[in-house]
Order: structure tokens, then sequence, then C-alpha cells
């Protein structure tokens, strides 16, 4: 088993299905995980914290709280395999004891809970890709375009007309021609 790291998220361009990135680490090779949608909202928001907050809780939570009623805790998360063009996974706990899942919520308990994240060899080997040729860890071009809208607006709401130039030499205003 190879350990990964959690990259991002990404969204495939003709599904607008959420993708999850895991890259080996101290490689390159990076393997790319379907996961449905309300699991990667969880994903997206990352390890859970310590706050006492009830509200906050998520159902992913309770999996690593009922691991701990029974006196056993979550130790990594692992894709295993790949069968018929299907990952497989699971949650493995501190005895050994495995916990098949699907890779969207085995995934989404292991981010949360800030597991040790793990790929099979076998599948890094089958479809691992390159982490560099898929952009490495740039931002998303739609969040930079957000961010760059956002800088915009915040400009604007503060812009007075000396902002966009002095009107032409003859006082008038200038025009395209």
């Amino acid at each position: 088993m190879a350990e990964v790291r959690f990259a991002r998220l990404a969204v495939h361009r003709m599904t607008r299905e959420p993708l999850a990135l895991l890259v080996e680490t101290g490689g390159d090779r990076c393997v790319v995980v379907s996961v449905r949608a309300p699991q990667a909202e969880v994903i997206d928001r990352g390890a859970r914290t310590d706050d006492g907050d009830e509200d906050g809780r998520m159902t992913q939570d309770l999996v690593a709280d009922l691991a701990a009623l029974v006196g056993r805790r979550l130790e990594r998360a692992a894709i295993t395999e790949l069968v018929d063009d299907r990952f497989r996974a699971e949650l493995v706990l501190d005895d050994g004891a495995r916990l098949p899942g699907r890779p969207s919520d085995v995934l989404a308990v292991g981010v949360r809970e800030g597991l040790r994240l793990e790929v099979a060899d076998a599948v890094l080997d089958a479809v691992g890709q390159s982490f560099a040729e898929l952009g490495g860890d740039r931002s998303e071009p739609a969040r930079e375009a957000a961010e760059e809208v956002e800088r915009m607006r915040e400009f604007l709401e503060g812009a007075t007309a000396q902002d966009f130039g002095a009107p032409g030499a003859d006082g008038g205003e200038r025009g395209p021609g």
C-alpha cells in the first residue's frame, strides 16, 4: 500500500461530477476518484475540530465516535483494489478489522478524521496519472476566476469617475473613435 495525500477536489468537465485527487506521498502519481456530491462537501470541509459544537457534527463523524464507543480507533482509509473499473475501499481499525464502504464515504471519513490515506500499489500501477500533468497543486481556474470577480466588485464599489481617467482634451467625453 502506498501512502497518499488528499490534494484537492475538482469537477469533471463533461459530467460535472466531483472528483478527489489523491497524490502519492513523495511521488507524482495521482489517482482520481469519483465522489458523490454530499461526500465532496464533507471532504471540502476538511478535518473536524474539537469545538464541542453538536450542530457542527456530520454523519461521517459518527463512524469514529462509534468506533471509540466500542473501544476501537479508526487507523486508516484505503483504496484497496480496482474491480470492473470500480474502486473498492475500506476503513481499517486499530485492531486490523476492516469495514468496506463506497470510496466516497471512506474518503470522506478519512479526510474528516485526518486518517492516513492509502492506495494499493496495484491500483496506482493500473490507473495512476502524473499529478504535475493534471495541473499539480495549482488553484482551480473556476476558483481563480471567482476570486478575480470578487476583487473587481470590491474595486467598483469604491470607484469614482476619476479612477477611470480624465475626459478628452476638448472637455467632452472620450468615445471609441
